[in-house]
């Protein structure tokens, strides 16, 4: 018991101490609970509610705005820009296979001259032919020649095919890696869809066999993209965890890493570790090396790798940023200051965009139009973070944010400096395919299917990207492919090559000749 009254004050403030302790630490802990509850069962959504917003913001910038200084830009003020509705596709394509039924009232079919037509009303229904596979039967007569002592039989040559001895066709292949690779169907439900809707049993393992063989002969394909890639000056990277299964039976985790450019395109590369050496399948050639611009998250193993080559710079991700305190927010609404702060940068990368349309713009023009307009936020953007690192626990979720924010900070100051982009956004969306397909077929198979899949992913995902139809595009390459000897003009095959082709057919160029005549 204490003696005196010093006693039990000493004992009632270690108390109150230990409790602010403890419930600090209780609010840490439900600030990571909430966080995996969002990651399990949230839709990760990130807009902000509006009424909220206001709410938290400073009183004296909800009750009048901010003037606009006459010589800042007025779309970097702009917090909240009007967006363009964007244009209705319509319903149905005007090519689309069309049948039409005309009534006639009997009154008319009777007696049709005392009738004549002044108007019409149409109305449209929307069929469907279930798919439909044909058996192509090819017969080969063999001749004999008569009247002569030594007859010669006569039979025409067979016709070259993708896989001799086998009944595949290119668009047989096509649908079959449509459905794997696009449509997430694994083996056994396709096995499946052809048996009990066709009446065609074609096992599982047969389907991979085929995989296999088109990723071998998509191959040649992969590695000239890889080829542009590395020539490139600008790459966006990233990598996403799959389930593989080791060959001790369990599953493991392995790694796909997503390569994308603009111009040269998307490849996806397979590893079975999340190493900065990785990077050196794509990115490192005896004759080529990847020399450019490298954004990424602020995974390490990209600072690592670039740190060994001065002629990389690798520039940060502002989604990324700004998702660390997205998922701050519910916890610490001041967050919200950063978040708005960022939109406000996207706001002006917006404008710029819709101002340029489909120009292109030297770096330096991009640099310039950034330096301009961004510093004010950009620097109100330094000194929040400032403030905030002194007030809240690096170990709260703020402070986690607010920690990345500040140790990427030069890597996002280059991003706006050298980058084209201001976010790894572009090789991000290409991370989804592989996500929609894991919830299917849970892992990707053996180890060293890995490799194939991801030849096949990146074929499909440089068409799908553009809104094409990847399976057209993959016919047309194996129908190409069959009695293909000159491996010179494998460049004829690649996804922008068909893209030109199909822009090309949709707005054929007119000569001045033609022109005249016409």
């Amino acid at each position: 018991m204490p003696n005196n009254e010093q006693d039990k004050d000493a004992i009632i403030a270690q108390l109150r101490a230990d409790n602010a302790y403890l419930k600090e630490q209780l609010r840490l802990q439900q600030e990571k609970i909430d966080m995996l509850i969002r990651a399990l069962f949230g839709s990760k959504s990130e807009k902000l509610d509006a009424n909220q917003l206001e709410l938290l913001l400073d009183p004296d910038s909800v009750k009048k705005p901010a003037a606009v200084d006459g010589n800042e830009d007025p779309l970097a003020a702009e917090e909240h820009p009007s967006k363009k509705r964007a244009s209705r596709k319509p319903r149905l394509p005007e090519n689309i296979f069309t049948t039409e039924t005309t009534l006639i009232p009997d009154e008319v079919k009777s007696n049709p001259e005392s009738y004549r037509q002044v108007a019409e009303k149409r109305s449209e229904k929307l069929d469907v032919t279930p798919a439909r596979y044909t058996r192509h039967v090819t017969i080969r007569p063999t001749y004999v020649e008569r009247g002569e002592p030594i007859p010669r039989w006569l039979t025409a040559a067979a016709p070259a095919s993708l896989l001799e001895g086998s009944i595949l066709t290119p668009s047989l292949l096509a649908h079959v890696l449509i459905g794997k690779y696009h449509d997430h169907l694994p083996y056994y439900r396709q096995e499946k869809i052809m048996e009990l809707r066709h009446g065609i049993h074609i096992p599982r393992n047969t389907l991979c066999y085929w995989t296999n063989f088109a990723a071998d002969k998509l191959e040649p394909l992969y590695k000239l993209i890889a080829e542009d890639l590395r020539s490139s000056l600008h790459l966006n990277i990233d990598e996403t965890p799959v389930d593989y299964k080791s060959k001790g039976g369990g599953t493991r985790l392995g790694y796909f890493w997503i390569y994308q450019n603009s111009r040269a395109g998307v490849l996806y590369d397979w590893h079975t570790g999340r190493a900065h050496t990785c990077l050196d399948n794509i990115l490192t050639n005896d004759e080529k090396s990847f020399a450019g611009v490298l954004q990424s998250d602020g995974y390490s193993a990209y600072d690592t790798w670039s740190k060994k080559r001065p002629r990389v710079l690798q520039v940060g991700c502002w989604t990324h940023m700004r998702r660390k305190f997205v998922e701050a927010k519910s916890d610490y609404p001041e967050a919200l200051k950063i978040i708005r702060l960022v939109g406000r940068l996207y706001s002006s990368e917006r404008k710029y965009k819709e101002w340029i349309g489909q120009s292109h713009h030297p770096p330096e023009a991009i640099a310039y139009y950034r330096r301009r307009h961004l510093t004010p936020v950009l620097q109100q953007i330094w000194k929040t973070l400032k403030s905030f690192k002194n007030r809240y626990l690096p170990q709260s979720s703020l402070g986690k944010a607010v920690r990345y924010a500040l140790n990427q900070w030069l890597k996002l100051c280059n991003a706006l400096k050298h980058s084209p982009t201001i976010d790894n956004n572009a090789a991000e969306n290409s991370v989804r395919p592989l996500k929609l397909g894991a919830k299917n077929w849970l892992f990707i198979g053996g180890e060293e299917t890995g490799w194939r899949s991801a030849v096949i992913y990146t074929l499909i995902e440089n068409i799908r990207r553009e809104g094409k139809d990847a399976q057209a595009y993959l016919k047309w390459v194996f129908e190409k492919m069959i009695g293909r000897t000159n491996q010179q003009d494998l460049r004829e095959l690649l996804p922008k090559a068909w893209l030109a082709l199909q822009k090309l057919e949709q707005n054929p160029v007119v000569s001045p000749a033609a022109q005249s005549a016409a």
